[in-house]
């Protein structure tokens, strides 16, 4: 996805974690954070069965990341 699928305060609750949970998505990888959300909005855990990763390219320093 571009966008993260959910917010810190509304985790589980997000539309999009359950329709990834209704289809089993086992990982869901999203971009879109940049400046300071890097330091609020990053969500890199597991939810129900969906591991959540975030590559935008500043927060990995411009670095390849394997998936």
């Amino acid at each position: 996805m571009h966008y993260p699928p959910v917010t810190k305060d509304i985790l589980e609750n997000s539309i999009f974690i359950k329709i990834m949970q209704k289809y089993n998505v086992q990982k869901c990888i999203y971009g879109h954070l940049h400046g300071e959300s890097l330091n609020e909005e990053v969500i890199e855990e597991k939810i129900g069965k969906t591991e959540l990763e975030l590559v935008s390219s500043d927060y990995l320093n411009f670095k390849l990341k394997k998936i």
